[in-house]
């Protein structure tokens, strides 16, 4: 080849492309949901004293939480195994 010659560029198939299903973005998915926890908690500072918080209703909180996390993850993974079933 000489120097003014280019070589061939390949164009994707948009075809193949559109037929690929398209996958979630988990770190945005993560990042988001961290940032609408920390939301959630801003405003319940604001809009509840947290001098009247006794350690019990801050451990039922904690426990609750993670009762609804593990919920989620139970959900997910049904539907990650319906899925992957098809």
């Amino acid at each position: 080849m000489t120097e003014n010659e280019t070589q061939p560029v390949e164009i994707p198939d948009a075809a193949a492309d559109a037929q690929q299903p398209l996958k979630p973005r988990i770190g945005t998915i993560v990042w988001g949901s961290i940032l609408l926890v920390v939301a959630a908690i801003a405003i319940f500072a604001a809009q509840v004293d947290l001098g009247e918080l006794t350690p019990t209703v801050i451990v039922w909180s904690v426990v609750g939480f993670g009762a609804v996390l593990v919920i989620v993850g139970l959900v997910a993974g049904i539907v990650r195994a319906a899925t992957k079933e098809r």
